[in-house]
């Protein structure tokens, strides 16, 4: 970034700051000096566009803007500030505010529709692309991959989205789904659920979680319900994550493909590395990385690691819930790290001739 657009965008958050605070000062003297009656409601108007929308929009005009982002982006401040006018409304007026915000209640619904529209909308044209990758790819997992990836883009959401829509396909929708032996004949797909306890610290997770769900929903109902359920259905979801976790390792070996190693390694780790871009491949009995590696490293959770892959470039990788991150190296816990190494090293030998 120059200076020159430094100095810009430091003098665009002064701004945004100044006109903020002159926004409160504003409002607070009003609220101290005008005399409420039934017939003045344009105050409590006043107040609440300020902080519902005015300072929103100039949020987005002098800072998200400059940065190319959407003004939907600045939706959050409006939440924001319709709980800062609360606080800044005198107890007399809280009651009456609620006789005002309506209109603004019945345009948040009408939002609120429009998004639910616009969802459904997304939901059919995934479904029906979902349906024409299909034909091409025969694993229904990879087809909803491509498809979340071809029509929601690479972002964050469209991360946690995919994240989700691929936990609840294995663990609901998958068990028709018989893994091919023809792959796993050929020499060139690898597994890492059958020695590496997985299944056992599966079981064993789910037993404590099982057991402190109860506990803690006993224990935080008696100061919110609403809580104790937040952090039951939290439990549950662990639990679904972990077991759909499982299903994928049974389906999705870590399989080298068309000069690609291709790691579907349950939903720790999604990437596809090109062989050439493999610095180095070794194994042994146990890694374990310091603080350091890990920074810039792929790991197997809940896995010790008898796999270090070093890349000679930094290669994109999903890890948890699917987020995106660059790595220098990923290190794997497979049930054969020594054939998987032998294997790799013959397909990067053949792949380096073929070039």
């Amino acid at each position: 970034m120059s200076p020159f657009s430094l100095h810009r965008f430091h003098r665009s958050t002064v701004y945004f700051m100044v006109f903020v605070l002159l926004t409160l000062l504003a409002n607070l003297t009003a609220v101290r000096t005008v005399t409420w009656t039934a017939e003045n409601s344009v105050l409590l108007y006043a107040i609440l566009f300020d902080f519902m929308l005015a300072i929103p929009v100039c949020y987005w005009l002098f800072i998200l803007r400059r940065k190319g982002k959407s003004v939907l982006k600045a939706l959050p401040l409006t939440f924001i500030g319709a709980l800062a006018a609360w606080f800044i409304l005198p107890a007399s007026l809280r009651s009456a505010a609620w006789d005002v915000i309506w209109p603004i209640e019945f345009l948040i619904i009408f939002v609120e529709v429009l998004f639910v529209g616009y969802e459904i909308r997304v939901v059919y044209r995934i479904v029906k692309h979902f349906r024409h990758v299909v034909k091409t790819e025969p694993v229904r997992g990879e087809a909803l991959r491509i498809t979340v990836k071809e029509k929601l883009g690479q972002g964050k959401i469209a991360s946690l989205l995919l994240h989700d829509a691929t936990m609840a396909y294995y663990l609901f929708f998958s068990w028709r789904t018989r893994k091919t032996s023809a792959a796993m004949e050929s020499g060139n797909s690898f597994t890492y659920h059958r020695t590496t306890g997985q299944i056992l610290h599966a079981a064993i997770f789910t037993k404590i979680l099982l057991i402190e769900s109860v506990v803690i929903h006993l224990l935080i109902q008696q100061w919110s319900h609403i809580a104790a359920w937040i952090l039951t259905l939290a439990n549950l979801w662990l639990l679904v994550l972990l077991w759909a976790d499982c299903r994928v390792s049974v389906l999705r070996p870590v399989q080298i493909t068309q000069g690609v190693l291709r790691l579907r390694y349950g939903l720790r780790i999604q990437a596809d590395i090109p062989l050439r871009d493999i610095e180095s491949a070794e194994s042994a009995r146990e890694y374990a990385p310091d603080s350091k590696e890990q920074r810039d490293a792929a790991l197997p959770v809940l896995a010790i690691a008898n796999v270090r892959l070093r890349l000679s470039r930094p290669a994109p990788v999903e890890g948890l819930l699917f987020m995106p991150r660059e790595v220098s190296s990923i290190y794997l816990a497979l049930d054969e790290p020594d054939v998987f190494i032998r294997q790799l090293h013959e397909k990067m030998r053949e792949q380096a001739v073929s070039e």
